[in-house]
């Protein structure tokens, strides 16, 4: 019986004793959770209303202090109030709960021993200055207070920022801060935040967003985007990574033609190689590529458009470059359904047109540019090519600047009078309508002759002029 008792005794107090650390009782557990996260209290906490400071520390965590309903007048003086002084670790953690605040400065000397400080719940207008240097704040959270501006350096001197909350506020920029280790970010519920501030912070590599699927950030400004467009923060991430993850000596960048409704979405890409000494064109582009600018290289020929990777592109700019033909065009998407294609100034000599007829009729407006080419210019060139370029001048733009390669230089295709190059053409075509028609007279002259000779002699018995003068042939004897 005693030993069930020793046994039973064992087992109830061993679980407890083997989840305490040594030298570590129940009640300092509870009072390190204080600091251990980012402090936060509720309302709840908060003094009595007809207490005379408006700061008080908690029972419970003997290094917090709570502080509600402070404003410019009263802040110092009610942390005083709570014992929160220049001395260091006497205070570790701070949470202020609606504070009325025109303007809250961070240089104060109480903040620099605190590690976590948390100002929520209230209505400050601008946040200004810098925290002295070295302050040891990890968790910093000004999330709920309507803040329209935080100076870019007001959070530099935070070396031991883990966490930052600027959410529900109505901030346009995202403050520079020291990162020292992984920070995360909170700026949710800012409606008017600039995604330019936001991809800038995204390419800071220690930092981690969070509620990263639902944040919104206004698109003004920022690449090709419409101003009244939201992205997710998301979504720039995405295009952070493009343009980390572009084809080498090019850069990547969105374009994005109608962004939608549907989350995530599927952003089309802008790829610019232009100047980078291509001698062809990409031979794979980043998935939905619909613009490319390969303007300014040595590129001799289109085949590349084959490629699969090509098969969204619609938009394509390859001036001045070395290309020779547009016959690349043939069998290609491209061909169906592009909008934009320039091709000016490079090596082209013959226009094939039905290459550049409409074959989809969603395409609403399409533009070709194929100015400064030198075309071999012949009959053929002045007679159907010109006859189609002035029908299609809506969408060749600059076709009065297309060129004809001549013995007297270079001359304006639309400039060019085809009856120089098709002269020779038409007189022959005469000349041999009149042999035809001589030929056709003389035969039936001829008949005519022969038909009435015969009459005479039957008729007369003798043959006429010049019948009868004409020598006897070995054949005359079988129509004696």
């Amino acid at each position: 019986m005693i030993l069930w008792q020793i046994l039973l005794l064992f087992f109830c107090i061993f679980p407890i004793w083997s989840r305490l650390p040594e030298g570590q009782d129940l009640r300092e557990i509870r009072e390190d959770e204080c600091y251990q996260k980012c402090f936060h209290q509720s309302a709840e906490s908060c003094p009595d209303t007809h207490a005379p400071c408006r700061c008080q520390q908690l029972a419970n965590c003997k290094k917090a202090v709570v502080c509600c309903n402070v404003n410019d007048q009263t802040l110092k003086e009610q942390l005083k109030c709570a014992n929160l002084t220049t001395r260091q670790n006497e205070i570790e953690a701070l949470h202020i709960r609606n504070a009325t605040l025109e303007v809250l400065h961070l240089n104060l000397p109480e903040w620099k021993y605190l590690r976590s400080m948390t100002i929520t719940d209230g209505h400050i207008k601008n946040v200004s200055e810098a925290f002295p240097k070295m302050t040891m704040v990890s968790c910093l959270n000004l999330s709920s207070n309507g803040i329209q501006g935080i100076q870019r350096r007001s959070l530099v001197n935070l070396y031991k920022l883990s966490y930052l909350d600027l959410s529900h506020n109505n901030l346009t920029e995202v403050p520079n801060f020291k990162i020292k280790g992984a920070v995360t970010l909170d700026i949710l519920g800012n409606p008017s935040i600039s995604c330019s501030s936001v991809s800038e912070a995204i390419g800071k590599s220690g930092i981690t967003f969070n509620n990263e699927n639902s944040t919104f950030c206004q698109t003004k400004n920022f690449y090709w985007f419409l101003s009244n467009d939201q992205v997710i923060i998301s979504e720039l991430r995405r295009i952070h990574e493009l343009e980390n993850n572009c084809i080498s000596n090019c850069t990547c960048s969105p374009f994005v033609l109608n962004l939608g409704t549907k989350i995530p979405r599927v952003h089309t890409v802008a790829v610019n190689c232009s100047g980078s000494h291509l001698l062809t064109m990409p031979h794979k582009l980043p998935p939905h590529t619909v613009a490319l600018d390969v303007s300014n290289n040595n590129i001799t020929s289109l085949k590349e458009l084959l490629d699969p990777s090509y098969k969204e592109l619609i938009f394509l700019q390859a001036d001045n470059n070395q290309i020779t033909s547009i016959e690349q065009l043939e069998g290609t998407q491209f061909k169906s359904i592009f909008e934009f294609l320039s091709l000016k100034n490079n090596k082209i000599t013959y226009i094939d047109t039905y290459l550049l007829e409409f074959y989809r009729p969603a395409v609403s407006v399409r533009e070709v540019y194929l100015g400064l080419n030198k075309l071999t210019c012949d009959c053929t060139t002045m007679t159907d090519f010109k006859m189609w370029l002035q029908t299609k001048s809506d969408f060749i733009k600059d076709y009065k600047e297309i060129m004809c390669d001549t013995d007297e230089g270079d001359i304006r295709v639309v400039d060019i009078d085809p009856s120089k190059y098709c002269q020779s053409n038409e007189d022959w075509t005469d000349y041999i309508y009149y042999i035809i028609a001589a030929e056709v007279f003389l035969l039936v002259s001829l008949i005519a002759k022969v038909s009435y000779d015969y009459w005479v002699f039957k008729t007369a018995g003798y043959l006429p002029w010049p019948a009868s003068k004409m020598p006897k042939l070995p054949c005359d004897w079988l129509c004696e």
